[in-house]
């Protein structure tokens, strides 16, 4: 059904599902304004009173996927006992944003840049989305080591920090050409990472 005339709500949801299918097929460099104009349906000035910049649009695509990977990851972090089991669903979840979204702009290295660049409302969103991310693994970090003995804790930033690079180095590792240049599947790396890393941190069950 074609979106009745001045229905801006709609219509920006027109633009948004046109421009998340082209990410989606094509990649960043198919984010046109023009094929976004036409797979919503409307001329190509009209975009432009919605979106001023392909990377503004590009901004409000990712936050609301970032929103959607917190709502599905948020109810394991705030309960999960197992660490390991945690950080390959974590990572799982993460495995397509990363290769639509996380390739063009990591989430934790966005906001250092957000930070220095000239505000707006669609910079705003994404790092608002992406601090919510991050916040919700950072409680989860918190509450196992809490159970953890002292002596054993690590900084949790730090924790943080090394979980999340390791998060991205495996998803780049496979959405890539190197993903051919192994014989490990996702679960096994993924698994072997999660193992080794929160045992390294002194996280267990």
């Amino acid at each position: 059904m074609a979106t009745k005339w001045g229905d801006r709500d709609a219509r920006r949801r027109d633009i948004l599902t046109a421009g998340a299918a082209l990410l989606a097929d094509k990649g960043y460099a198919a984010l046109q304004m023009r094929d976004v104009a036409k797979g919503a349906g409307i001329s190509p000035g009209t975009i432009y009173t919605y979106f001023p910049t392909k990377e503004a649009l590009f901004a409000e695509l990712y936050a609301e996927r970032l929103h959607l990977l917190h709502n599905v990851i948020e109810p394991e972090c705030l309960s999960a006992d197992d660490p390991a089991a945690l950080f390959v669903l974590v990572a799982t979840e993460y495995l397509d944003v990363y290769r639509i979204y996380g390739r063009e702009l990591n989430i934790w290295s966005l906001l250092a840049d957000i930070g220095a660049a000239e505000s707006s409302a669609h910079t705003e969103s994404l790092a608002s989305a992406a601090r919510k991310v991050l916040a919700v693994l950072h409680t989860s970090l918190d509450r196992m080591y809490s159970a953890q003995p002292e002596a054993e804790r690590v900084e949790i930033t730090s924790a943080l920090t090394l979980l999340w690079a390791t998060i991205t180095g495996l998803s780049d590792q496979f959405t890539g050409a190197r993903q051919h240049l192994h014989t490990h599947d996702w679960d096994a790396a993924a698994q072997f990472a999660a193992t080794t890393l929160t045992r390294g941190l002194g996280l267990r069950p």
